[in-house]
């Protein structure tokens, strides 16, 4: 029963290797044959187009005296039908191609019909291969073993994803208000200069509006971002702030002092808005790369189990 149980796992195997190999050959012939219509459906147009150039000289117009005049007729004439000629045989040579590609995927459907319960059939032989290694002492050790190490390193791919999205969100927003935050600093270089008036004013206090929207959100996924970083034992401490009581004193102080003061305070949020960028940045490339490198063990970890499935005596 073991010897048996292990071929069928092989056969089933191969089965399942020629289903896949046939779903790959399916899909680039369906791409062959759609790139095989548009050309075939391009030679016809330009066939045309040669042949009408052949009738044109054939007639007689003022086509025809002008090319008699400056060259042979007959040279011309037959320029154009070695074009036709050539055409006719690309558009040949295309219509084989397609007949091919089609005939091809005849095959493959018949393939695919041979092969459509292979993938089926492996997933119950694997299922009955495991059941059995459980029950056999030694072996049922090493595969709790690896299934151990599989789940821990499930854990870690997932939290280094949890932890790599709450940081791309917190980047995100960052980014979103040092641009509204750069906006409203060349307003109010505008209003500095005394050409803006209370458009520009206008103006400026609605990006910083969208900046301290955007910074408020970016302080709260940052509070996320830091959590998930505690699950994987990091830490960092960020804070970023615009105050509303520097933004009302443009509009009740109309003099040079308070934008000034508008004007630096929006610098000083930039300044620390970038600030933050530069410190998450780092560290959000980093776990992108742990991901990454978790993501493959996890994958060779799983394929590991597998092959060892496959390949284990029961005879142990």
């Amino acid at each position: 029963m073991p010897d048996n149980l292990n071929l069928q796992l092989r056969v089933a195997k191969e089965r399942m290797f020629r289903l896949h190999k046939a779903e790959r050959k399916r899909e680039d012939l369906l791409n062959r044959v759609y790139e095989q219509e548009r050309l075939i459906g391009r030679l016809e147009l330009q066939l045309e187009s040669e042949q009408a150039d052949v009738e044109r000289l054939t007639r007689l117009s003022l086509t025809n005296l002008f090319h008699t005049i400056l060259r042979s007729k007959s040279e011309q004439l037959e320029m154009e039908r070695q074009q036709v000629l050539t055409a006719a045989l690309q558009l040949e040579t295309a219509k084989q191609a397609l007949l091919d590609a089609q005939n091809a995927l005849i095959q493959v459907g018949d393939d695919l019909a041979n092969y459509q319960r292979a993938a089926d059939d492996y997933k119950k032989l694997m299922a009955v291969k495991e059941e059995a290694l459980l029950n056999a002492p030694l072996l049922s050790r090493e595969l709790e073993r690896m299934d151990d190490n599989i789940d821990d390193q499930k854990l870690l791919v997932k939290e280094l994803q949890e932890a790599l999205t709450a940081g791309k969100l917190v980047l995100a927003s960052l980014t979103d208000a040092s641009n509204s935050l750069e906006k409203a600093e060349n307003w109010g270089k505008w209003d500095l200069w005394g050409g803006g008036g209370m458009i520009s004013t206008h103006a400026k206090h609605s990006h910083v509006d969208d900046a301290k929207r955007l910074i408020h959100q970016a302080n709260h996924q940052i509070l996320n971002f830091r959590d998930e970083l505690t699950d994987l034992n990091r830490s960092f401490h960020i804070e970023i702030d615009i105050s509303d009581t520097l933004k009302m004193a443009d509009y009740w102080f109309d003099g040079l002092i308070a934008d000034w003061i508008v004007q630096g305070r929006i610098t000083n949020s930039q300044s620390q808005t970038l600030s933050a960028m530069n410190k998450i940045r780092p560290v959000v490339s980093q776990l992108q790369k742990e991901f990454s490198t978790a993501d493959t063990t996890l994958a060779d970890l799983i394929m590991k189990r597998i092959n060892w499935i496959e390949e284990s005596s029961l005879d142990s």
